[in-house]
């Protein structure tokens, strides 16, 4: 009589619902949702600061997601507007903020950075800190500047948790990339 194979099942990921403000951030967790292959549904702009439980809702109800085991959702924004920051943390999911903007998040892949500036001012320090950034346009990355953020991550990790959480400069960005490493490495 034969032996039964018996396989391992495999576990299926949950779905990260990743609410954006715009479309720098959408590119970005597109880019993410590539090098990890993880089921990420990505919506961006919602009309400005006006987001709300119920919008969210309908964000699950039309990815058909109805049992809270199968996802997550995170709220990926920046702290210059600090009346979405309230509206965010009353939501249910996680608030991924950067302050002064994402730009900020990009930039410590690539050196520290620990003065409080503009949003103005760390696109300009991002666009002098490394010749493949010279020419960077909200919303785009080149293929250089794609290969130098899923690269050098794990520095931009290690100099994003020496920032002070919420303060100008600091992100959450950190968070949402090790929710991702655990939800791949399971």
């Amino acid at each position: 009589m034969r032996e039964r194979i018996t396989r391992k099942k495999k576990r299926s990921h949950r779905t990260f619902l990743v609410i954006c403000e715009g479309e720098t951030e959408r590119v970005y967790i597109e880019a993410l949702k590539h090098q990890y292959r993880l089921p990420i549904a990505i919506r961006t702009k919602v009309s400005g600061n006006a987001i709300n439980q119920r919008l969210v809702s309908q964000y699950l109800k039309e990815l058909g997601l109805y049992d809270k085991d199968e996802y997550r959702i995170f709220y990926v924004y920046d702290c210059d507007i600090e009346c979405i920051v309230d509206r965010l943390n009353k939501l249910e999911g996680t608030t991924i903020l950067t302050n002064p903007c994402i730009e900020l998040w990009f930039l410590l892949h690539l050196k520290e950075h620990s003065r409080a500036c503009s949003s103005e001012s760390i696109v300009k320090m991002l666009s002098a800190a490394h010749p493949s950034w010279k020419n960077y346009t909200k919303g785009k990355f080149s293929h250089e500047q794609h290969n130098q953020l899923m690269s050098n991550y794990q520095q931009a990790i290690q100099r994003a948790d020496k920032l002070e959480k919420h303060a100008n400069p600091s992100s959450d960005m950190p968070l949402f990339i090790r929710e991702l490493d655990n939800e791949k490495n399971g």
